[in-house]
């Protein structure tokens, strides 16, 4: 039964790592800035994300975001602003790029010019931290799957370690990937265009988010 749960736990979360959302917009931006090894490090900050919510989960974190709305709404909030700012981060280095009539030499990638990795680590992590939809996701998900099993922190862990290896495996993928395509981004302007579309996905989950927010938070809206 344990197993059974398990195993459909697995697919749901596969599921979820492959929709396409401001993690791998995230990492898609962050490898055409400064090459795989940034990329992968702001990808193993996001999937710890996961493990966390999932040991929060367990603690009936979830549960409180689901139920008040306050909690969940400053949660989102925070992240909403968050993703704003890295969209701000984005339009800035598209001006800049498109201001610049140097080619960019992919060679200089993941040296001189990359964050620190723990910059780069808390960047990843704090985009999935702050989307509270993913602790009400685990406090939707287990109870359902689980019938009858004490769900505790371990549990949650567990979950969300099987998440967070899932998501690992897809956005080294698209790192990677992503890391490739620089051979043919050194001209300024299309890194410019890069980093804008980039910049405009991001401020589009951004507003999503507090829109949300909004919506939950004024009767009628």
């Amino acid at each position: 039964m344990f197993l059974t749960s398990l195993v459909a736990f697995t697919g749901i979360a596969l599921a979820v790592v492959l929709m396409p959302g401001a993690d791998t917009i995230l990492v898609l931006r962050t490898s055409l800035r400064h090459g795989a090894r940034a990329g992968i490090v702001t990808a193993s900050g996001i999937v710890c994300g996961p493990i966390i919510w999932g040991a929060l989960a367990g603690l009936g974190a979830g549960l409180i975001l689901g139920q008040n709305v306050i909690v969940y709404n400053i949660v989102a909030a925070a992240g909403g602003l968050y993703l704003t700012y890295l969209a701000v981060q984005s339009f800035r280095v598209a001006n800049s790029n498109w201001s610049s009539r140097e080619e960019r030499n992919p060679s200089t990638y993941g040296s001189t010019f990359t964050p620190r990795r723990s910059a780069l680590f808390t960047t990843g992590l704090m985009t999935n931290v702050l989307n509270p939809k993913i602790g009400v996701f685990y406090i939707s998900v287990m109870p359902g799957l689980f019938i009858g099993q004490h769900i505790g922190v371990d549990l949650g862990a567990l979950l969300g370690g099987i998440q967070a290896v899932l998501g690992l495996i897809f956005l080294v993928v698209v790192a990677v990937l992503a890391a490739r395509a620089i051979q043919v981004l050194t001209r300024p302007r299309i890194a410019a265009a890069i980093e804008l579309v980039c910049g405009l996905c991001l401020l589009l989950f951004g507003i999503y988010v507090l829109t949300e927010v909004i919506s939950r938070s004024i009767p009628g809206y």
